[in-house]
């Protein structure tokens, strides 16, 4: 009976010592696979800095619990560290997987965080730990429609001028619906980002620039049409945001801080003015900047060290510089310019040159306003130029207008590229429903266009 016990005694012991040696075996394994997909990763994040231009900077707040093993030199290696405690499982998992041919693609990078490299550089750094941080580096975070591809639609010109514009016509009505047809208001609602030029004042402030022959302002109740809109970032670079002087351009962005929409091109300051705004959505950053070269009499200042006005790109050198750096921190960029001769479908030579300059710079599309009417769209190696999106909802005048709509794939690729045709008249804007007046109005931006094939849904490709 002694013996029975002894050896069951010494059964267990053994089946011990072997269960203890495979579980030790195993988290051997599992160590060594998560140690070789940090290394794997540590190399695709330092090849992504290398491509992007990007000198790394220690991050802000980030603290890790261990040493990486091996080489702990470089940012690449602290940034794995960091991706194997923030995301533990998909590491010895899905990320194990993606390494396991020694490579980790961007695209492999966003099918297992849900994020793309940019925007895991971002919440590394400490930029994303909450609202509040991630605002003060310029960033937003929105909840997209969809996984996947980010939708960005971008209107023209507005102007809620007080007296003999489109506010009468919104007075009458009182209902936002009954000014912008409601297909046009549904696309900005739902798309992940709405941006559009915001060329007046908001103040009850202030004294109209003496010579000039026209200038806006709303009032401040006037805010909540923004916010119906669905807006969701504003350009100041153009030659109406100054038209009732310093107060009115202050009350202007103090009202729209209020609103929580932020604002590119304008500020308080040059630094302000000069500064990127982006929203990250569905894991993917969209950048944003704007300028401005329109004005033939210089009444809109500049802004300066400690004063407000615009970002100005009169001499280009400024901007290009700032659309290379923005470029740099983002997966796709949209650059606004404010420009080309007043009241004419036709562009200038000069915005050709300057819009392949800012492609060149950085920018993925270039965007066009000022001239009040739409102008040609041009593909240059690519990458689309729209010279003028025209007014979207301004004045009295019977014009083509439309919504140009941006569906951006987390590759940092635009994936397709379409307009929504409406047609401002009245003092409203309408969407053209009819198949034949949208086919005109199609052919229409075709003939302005020296490169580009519209197809009866509104998609935009090169020819």
């Amino acid at each position: 009976m002694i013996g029975i016990c002894c050896v069951v005694i010494v059964a267990a012991v053994i089946n011990g010592i072997i269960g203890t040696w495979k579980a030790h075996r195993e988290e051997t394994r599992v160590q060594r696979q998560l140690d070789e997909t940090r290394a794997v990763i540590a190399l695709a994040y330092e090849q992504f800095l290398a491509e992007a231009g990007l000198m790394e900077e220690p991050a802000d707040a980030v603290e890790t619990s261990a040493e990486v093993d091996g080489d702990t030199e470089g940012e690449g290696a602290a940034f794995a560290l960091w991706l194997s405690e923030k995301y533990p499982e998909e590491m010895k998992t899905t990320a194990a997987e993606a390494a396991a041919d020694g490579v980790v693609s961007s695209e492999e990078a966003y099918e297992v965080f849900g994020a793309t490299m940019q925007v895991l550089r971002d919440d590394y750094r400490g930029y994303l730990k909450d609202a509040q941080t991630a605002a003060e580096h310029g960033i937003y975070i929105q909840q997209g429609e969809d996984s996947g591809n980010v939708t960005v639609s971008i209107a023209g010109d507005l102007c809620l001028e007080e007296d003999g514009f489109v506010i009468d016509q919104y007075d009458l009505t009182e209902d936002l619906k009954q000014c912008i047809s409601p297909e046009i208001l549904e696309t900005a609602v739902n798309a992940d980002i709405f941006y559009l030029n915001h060329e007046y004042t908001v103040s009850e402030r202030g004294e109209a620039l003496a010579g000039k022959l026209y200038t806006f302002r709303a009032k401040p109740e006037r805010m909540k049409i923004l916010e119906e809109m669905g807006t969701d970032l504003v350009s100041l670079a153009n030659n109406h945001i100054y038209d009732y002087g310093e107060e009115g351009m202050l009350d202007t962005l103090e009202y729209l801080d209020e609103a929580e929409i932020p604002y590119v091109g304008g500020g308080r300051n040059l630094e302000e003015a000069a500064r990127p705004v982006y929203y990250i959505v569905n894991g993917v950053k969209i950048g944003f900047v704007a300028a401005s070269n329109a004005e033939l009499t210089l009444y809109t200042p500049a802004a300066g060290e400690d004063s407000p006005g615009i970002l100005e790109a009169y001499d280009t050198a400024a901007y290009d510089q700032i659309i290379s750096r923005a470029a740099k921190e983002c997966d796709y960029l949209i650059a606004y310019i404010h420009w080309g001769p007043e009241d004419v479908n036709q562009y200038a030579e000069y915005q050709t040159a300057q819009g392949k300059e800012f492609l060149d710079a950085g920018a993925d599309i270039v965007v066009g306003g000022h001239p009040h009417v739409l102008q040609g769209i041009e593909y240059m190696d690519g990458k689309p130029v729209i010279y003028s999106m025209g007014d979207f909802w301004f004045n009295g005048e019977t014009k083509y207008t439309g919504l140009l709509n941006l569906e951006i794939t987390p590759a940092g690729s635009l994936e397709r590229m379409s307009f929504t045709p409406c047609l401002q008249t009245g003092f409203t804007t309408q969407y053209l429903s009819d198949a034949r007046e949208q086919r005109e109005m199609f052919d229409f931006l075709e003939q302005l266009s020296p490169n580009i094939k519209i197809s009866d849904d509104g998609t935009i490709a090169e020819q």
